[in-house]
């Protein structure tokens, strides 16, 4: 499992809960992992925050087309999203601590 995001705070907490994780910050370095992860085997469960969702619509469609990765989207803190706090939520129950 991999999780792809340009959040810090969903970077840390996965980590927490032993998800390996790569922290991008543009569309380019974003693609690059999306294409290490897809030539990597020992890679089933593709995660992504939603930013990165949006940054790279085209490249998460085309391997989500290919089915390997299984790519899931979690919900990002970004405080403009509709998700609100979801990610502090989802690491809390993923590790069993609340992040504030």
């Amino acid at each position: 499992m991999l999780l792809i995001t340009d959040r810090t705070d969903a970077m840390i907490g996965l980590r927490l809960a032993g998800v390996e994780t790569a922290l991008v910050r543009d569309k380019a370095s974003a693609e690059a992992e999306f294409d290490k992860a897809s030539n990597d085997e020992n890679i089933g469960i593709l995660l992504i925050t939603a930013g990165i969702e949006k940054m790279c619509k085209d490249k998460v469609d085309e391997i989500r087309q290919t089915g390997k990765p299984l790519i899931s989207t979690v919900p990002d803190s970004d405080k403009s999203s509709d998700v609100g706090s979801a990610i502090t939520d989802y690491i809390a129950n993923a590790i069993g601590i609340k992040i504030d």
